[in-house]
């Protein structure tokens, strides 16, 4: 391991202390470090590294932050699977798992050649029409299609493996991934997915008909969504940080991704400790 890249949350409590912790600790093994534009505003220096940078030389890439910060950070190692140590910096992260007290400890382990990486499926989705430009992007939560504020009910024509499902009217429409069970589409009344798991979760938000419920597909299938409505203002979101209008002549396919996210999990925390302590499970007790 050469070469390390950070990515920081700016104004994240104790991020600029932590941060020198463990630049202290690459320095004192000879790592070459490397950081975006954020972790330049927590260090108040100037320069800093590209995303094409960061992408092309980190053998590594810490981020400190919370699941956003983390988010952000696998978009701009793109298509690359190198691994990311996600360390907390607020509340408690489904993805940034590592917490700040165990830091040190899981980097020392990490340039020892002592850590585990798990990986975690990411979507890919396009938006495609005969007469517009192809627009495609990788997530690692979600696809949401939703209303703007004015709009009526969307009607969404939806295809898994161009099999027709169902025409879904509703306020909108979640497709995520295992990591994304626990975000937007755990919200909407979507299933808690094991992040392991190669699937694909299908959520109405808010549907006109009771009896359209979430459903779990296979990871392997292809979901094609067509949006029938024509004079409203529909949008879809990729991440919760992309932003798209979608036109009534507009497919919209979401399947797997050809690359996936090389998460390193630590060795203080398991996957069920997490949800335990993120949704209060047996709080009441």
């Amino acid at each position: 391991m050469k070469t390390v890249a950070l990515i920081v949350k700016p104004h994240a409590q104790n991020a600029e202390k932590i941060t020198n912790k463990i630049i202290n600790l690459l320095k004192e093994n000879n790592i070459e470090i490397i950081f975006d534009e954020r972790c330049a505003q927590v260090l108040h220096k100037k320069d800093y590294a590209s995303d094409e940078e960061i992408r092309e030389k980190s053998d590594l890439v810490i981020v400190l932050g919370g699941d956003g910060t983390l988010i952000s950070a696998a978009r701009i190692i793109d298509k690359k699977e190198t691994p990311i140590l996600g360390i907390n910096l607020g509340r408690l992260g489904f993805l940034t798992e590592t917490k700040v007290e165990d830091a040190l400890s899981t980097l020392k382990g990490i340039l020892n050649g002592n850590y585990k990486t798990e990986k975690r499926i990411k979507l890919y989705s396009s938006i495609e029409c005969e007469k517009c430009e192809k627009f495609d992007v990788d997530v690692l939560n979600d696809v949401v299609i939703n209303k703007g504020a004015l709009a009526r009910i969307i009607e969404m024509d939806v295809w898994i493996d161009n099999t027709f499902v169902s025409t879904y009217r509703a306020d909108g429409l979640i497709i995520a991934s295992p990591i994304g069970s626990t975000a937007y589409s755990l919200a909407a009344g979507g299933p808690i997915v094991y992040p392991a798991l190669n699937s694909i979760i299908i959520t109405p938000i808010c549907p006109h008909s009771l009896t359209h419920r979430p459903i779990v597909v296979s990871g392997d299938s292809e979901v094609h969504i067509s949006v029938k409505n024509k004079d409203e203002k529909v949008f879809i979101t990729f991440d919760g940080q992309i932003c798209k209008r979608i036109e009534a002549n507009q497919k919209i396919i979401v399947k797997k991704a050809d690359t996936a996210l090389n998460l390193i999990v630590s060795p203080n925390q398991e996957y069920f400790a997490v949800l335990r302590e993120k949704l209060g499970w047996g709080s009441g007790q």
